[in-house]
């Protein structure tokens, strides 16, 4: 009992610390659109949409959620608008890379430049609805929505999809064969099972795409 009443006590006081030395940092709405252009992320770099969404704008998420504090929901909302530009494509599928200052360009990676990755594609839906559900722009959950319905449309006879789909043209496409449930693959399934928990259980067709896919895993 007592090294338990010690962890708890250390526990507390990191919280109270970590608090402290957050709000004297000077983190607000104010300075958070500070920059060359506005905002933090208002910067001449080129980054992973997928990267981004799932690390950086996850995380922010993530803290407005369990804290509340309104400068998560801020600084996510203004880097989501800046990733927002990632699907402008003739196939709603996104492109892999975005340049985060206002007026900066989206496109496919270099070494796959007429394809999206899987993985990518199906790993940003969580994050786009739950900052749409926050910020009230609803246009974050359409367009992550819209983008994985027309992969889901493509179909496949096991529920497997390949790691690279061509999203240059209005209607997209397979661009390879290659099935991968390791790197490229896994978090598209991944995804599939979360949306259905995140949705109460109720968008029973991505529960369904995840039970073929992994019945099609199985099946291999």
């Amino acid at each position: 009992y007592t090294e338990f009443a010690r962890s708890v006590e250390r526990l507390r006081y990191l919280d109270q610390s970590m608090q402290r030395e957050f709000s004297e940092s000077g983190m607000n709405k104010e300075n958070l659109r500070k920059g060359e252009q506005g905002g933090i992320f208002s910067v001449n770099q080129n980054v992973s949409v997928f990267e981004t969404t799932i690390r950086v704008l996850g995380g922010l998420l993530s803290a407005y959620d369990l804290s509340g504090d309104r400068v998560f929901k801020w600084a996510a909302d203004d880097l989501g608008q800046r990733l927002m530009k990632a699907f402008k494509t003739k196939s709603i599928i996104p492109y892999g890379q975005v340049e985060l200052d206002d007026e900066g360009a989206a496109y496919n990676t270099a070494w796959h430049s007429n394809a999206a990755v899987l993985s990518e594609v199906g790993t940003l839906q969580v994050e786009f609805r739950y900052l749409a559900k926050i910020t009230g722009r609803m246009e974050y959950a359409t367009d992550a929505m819209r983008a994985l319905d027309a992969l889901l449309k493509i179909g496949t006879q096991d529920g497997l999809y390949p790691t690279l789909i061509q999203n240059i043209q209005v209607r997209p496409s397979f661009a390879n064969d290659e099935i991968s449930i390791g790197a490229m693959g896994d978090s598209f399934y991944e995804y599939l099972l979360k949306l259905w928990l995140q949705g109460g259980k109720e968008e029973t067709k991505y529960r369904r795409a995840y039970d073929r896919a992994m019945k099609g895993i199985m099946d291999k």
